[in-house]
């Protein structure tokens, strides 16, 4: 006798939490500059650009984050725009970096990698150093809870990063 639960259910699942996050990244760019006189704005997931009316317009906040999981998957949206063209992907390609923030979701001090696949050249490493860095630098500051901003703030961790592009089973 079956459950009632689909087998394929949970990777199902995962999709939906990824949409939701790339949902909230949009929201997060709520208003990203465009030509003059226009911006953009993200609204249930959807991207219009619209003219200026001349009409002062309310900015929507972001979504503000309140958990560790929250920032990781913030910063794998970034790192998901990021990542190089797939020609110059390395498949399982990882990196790992440690940040620090403020308590406002500012980055303290420089990001430090602690982590970057050994088996990868030199060249495809520093590529992917560059992509991990503009996609924190893109992101941050983070909107950060009060609780988590206070929980966080000053303390160390590490958030790794994988590229899953083109390898075999993903």
């Amino acid at each position: 006798m079956t459950s009632g639960v689909r087998p394929d259910a949970r990777p199902m699942a995962r999709h939906v939490v990824l949409g939701a996050c790339a949902a909230v990244a949009i929201g997060m760019m709520a208003a990203t500059p465009g030509r003059a006189g226009e911006a953009a704005w993200a609204n249930s997931g959807a991207l219009w650009r619209v003219q200026d009316s001349g009409m002062p317009q309310q900015l929507r906040r972001p979504p503000v984050l309140n958990t560790l999981k929250d920032i990781g998957l913030a910063l794998g949206i970034c790192w998901t725009a990021h990542l190089p063209p797939v020609e110059q992907a390395r498949p399982g390609m990882r990196v790992s970096v440690m940040l620090t923030f403020t308590k406002m979701g500012e980055i303290l001090g420089e990001p430090r990698f602690t982590f970057v696949t050994r088996e990868a050249s030199p060249e495809t490493r520093a590529l992917y150093q560059r992509v991990a860095a503009a996609a924190i630098g893109t992101c941050t500051p983070l909107p950060f809870s009060e609780g988590l901003g206070n929980a966080v703030a000053g303390r160390p961790n590490i958030f790794p990063f994988v590229d899953w592009r083109n390898a075999k089973g993903a």
